[in-house]
């Protein structure tokens, strides 16, 4: 889990990098991503994970035999994920685009039927490279759904404003 403290549309200059690290950071990292407003927000946030931790491991793990296991073993824990309810990939990059302006439901999912990863619509800009104009409007001409704005803002989180310099690597 990872903690961003500020509100990225405040900082100046650097809100594009700071929400593109925070999405590649869910993304690609597979971390969870939590925004605080500010310091206080932050020592809050930290507080109410502590005590959920606390009552978490209070509630299932506390055993009157004082040598059992605090923890529960990796078999435990592996039961325990496999019960859980997951999501996939695509529908995680899907509530990803819904985050980007201009981008509804409707907009996210159409994207998703053409590229249900963020790797895979990576490399689609990166087959139009040195066009920016048409990787802005690659999305707009792929469906009637998708509007230039929702696709040229899709692009930038995508590349950043650095456009080709975001450093990702696709072969």
């Amino acid at each position: 889990m990872y903690l961003v403290e500020g509100d990225p549309n405040t900082s100046k200059g650097s809100a594009a990098s700071i929400k593109t690290a925070c999405f590649t950071t869910e993304i690609f990292e597979g971390f969870d991503v939590l925004r605080t407003n500010g310091y206080t927000d932050t020592m809050r946030t930290y507080g109410y994970l502590t005590l959920s931790i606390m009552d978490y491991y209070s509630t299932n793990f506390c055993r009157l035999d004082k040598s059992a296991c605090i923890c529960p073993t990796y078999d435990e824990f592996e039961r325990h994920c496999h019960c859980l309810q997951k999501r996939t990939v695509s529908q995680i990059f899907a509530l990803q685009l819904m985050q980007v302006p201009q981008v509804t439901e409707k907009v996210a999912l159409t994207v998703i039927e053409f590229y249900p990863t963020l790797f895979s619509l990576a490399r689609a800009y990166s087959m139009l490279e040195g066009d920016i104009h048409a990787q802005e409007e690659m999305l707009k001409n792929k469906s009637k759904m998708i509007n230039a704005g929702a696709s040229r803002n899709i692009f930038r989180l995508v590349w950043g404003d650095g456009c080709q310099s975001s450093g990702l690597i696709l072969d």
